[in-house]
């Protein structure tokens, strides 16, 4: 078996070998067989250019996205474990050469938990809201002991604002509305963390 797949609007590797020992793989689109084989095989690879030649055996997993029609090839290459995204123009490109792959390599359909970060925002929205809680805070109770605020510096804008709300809610008031602000925020980050895993298809 011997496929050879050029995709030059691929976002990384633009030429893909298939044999029935190996998967060659190279970012520069070298048009012929011919030119990609000679290339990869006088090992002059590039500083920059990305060039891998591993066996099937070699393989750990693959990670598919069907809807961007890529996978993910994970695999040890030198004794040193790899990467390569591989994208593809049509989606029936994309099918067939999976199921090739992950026929030569025996690899079995499995599920993998993945964390995601939507839970990162809200749990910075959390802490921003707790700092402006505690400066309006302390400057209201400035305010209601007689002490006046300098507002200088390169936020003056951010300090009246912050001043304005001391002045008109009181210390009691910005406390329990930026107590009450601060919890919503706490509430959307734990419910964001507790949806973050996401099971994903993997074949290994």
């Amino acid at each position: 078996m011997q496929q050879f797949i050029i995709n030059p609007k691929a976002t990384y590797i633009k030429n893909i070998a298939l044999t029935d020992a190996t998967i060659r793989v190279s970012d520069e689109d070298y048009k012929t067989i011919e030119a990609f084989t000679t290339e990869l095989d006088s090992d002059k690879k590039g500083l920059l250019n990305t060039q891998h030649t591993f066996s099937y055996t070699d393989i750990l997993k693959i990670v598919p996205f069907a809807a961007e029609q890529g996978f993910q090839v994970f695999f040890t290459e030198k004794g040193k474990k790899e990467k390569v995204y591989l994208d593809f123009a049509t989606q029936e490109e994309y099918q067939s050469t999976l199921d090739t792959i992950v026929s030569s390599a025996s690899l079995t359909k499995n599920t993998e938990q993945k964390k995601t970060k939507a839970w990162v925002k809200p749990s910075i929205y959390s802490l921003i809201a707790a700092i402006l809680t505690f400066a309006c805070y302390s400057s209201a109770l400035k305010l209601e002991a007689g002490e006046n605020i300098s507002v200088s510096g390169s936020r003056r804008g951010l300090k009246k604002i912050l001043i304005s709300i001391s002045e008109t809610l009181g210390s009691t008031n910005t406390l329990i509305l930026g107590t009450l602000i601060t919890l919503v925020f706490i509430f959307f980050a734990i419910k964001s963390y507790k949806k973050s895993t996401l099971e994903q298809e993997i074949y290994s």
